[in-house]
């Protein structure tokens, strides 16, 4: 398995299955907020569908996924009171496409994700972990769509979205998970560096990512699950890097 490979691979296993839904919603209640039972019809309809693609990826069809949230996309598109769901149904679509090796459809579907974010990429913003979260699935798929100058582009971006995040005053577990989403984007960066003939530069990259989740890994201050993310994307950097070095 290529550098290249695995990293998708673990993408994909990072990559929530289910985005969170949005709360369940009482007719009475809904309507007498402003929320119309027509509203409250669409958005069952398309969880419905949403479901289904759900199901589908997670039982490794990846064909019947993009379906599934092709169809999604469709609704958020033709029904204005669908409109707030899009970057929900997107974030499917795109891993989807990347589980089903359809790369340049993945880089589109993440272009538009980050065209919805742009209010979040400014480092002052509250919320620059959402736009590196997209900006790293986009750098990802540039690398699959064989665009690694592009790719690098994005990722860097990601890699100083991720940084801002951890703000001294965030929570420790916070701060942990940024600067292990921030390593996991140097991986990225290194496999970028290597297609494009820069060895050098993406040893040092990898290197640096191997001693940041490292540290995540170890801090016994933060959630167990962290760790072990931490840990699973630790190995592999080790193993890219024995790959840099051959």
């Amino acid at each position: 398995m290529t550098g290249v490979e695995w990293l998708l691979m673990a993408a994909l296993a990072r990559a929530p299955q289910n985005a969170s839904q949005p709360p369940d919603r009482k007719d009475a209640v809904s309507v007498s907020a402003g929320i119309s039972k027509e509203q409250l019809a669409l958005e069952a309809q398309l969880n419905e569908v949403l479901a289904a693609g759900d199901r589908s990826r997670r039982s490794g069809d990846a064909g019947e996924a993009i379906r599934q949230f092709e169809k999604a996309r469709d609704m958020v598109r033709s029904q204005k009171l669908l409109a707030e769901q899009q970057d929900r149904v997107l974030t499917k679509l795109g891993g989807a496409y990347l589980a089903g090796q359809r790369a340049a459809d993945a880089v589109a579907t993440y272009s538009a994700i980050l065209t919805l974010r742009r209010r979040d990429c400014p480092p002052e913003s509250g919320s620059p972990s959402n736009c590196a979260d997209a900006e790293q699935s986009l750098g990802l798929s540039k690398i699959l769509a064989g665009d690694s100058d592009g790719a690098l582009d994005t990722l860097r971006d990601a890699e100083s979205n991720y940084g801002s995040a951890a703000k001294p005053d965030r929570t420790e577990e916070y701060r942990m998970i940024q600067l292990k989403s921030q390593a996991e984007t140097r991986s990225l960066i290194s496999a970028a560096l290597l297609r494009l003939g820069r060895r050098e530069e993406a040893t040092k990259t990898v290197e640096l990512a191997i001693q940041q989740l490292r540290e995540v890994e170890s801090n016994v201050n933060i959630q167990q699950s962290v760790r072990d993310s931490a840990a699973d994307s630790l190995r592999q950097a080790q193993q890219q890097l024995e790959q840099l070095k051959r």
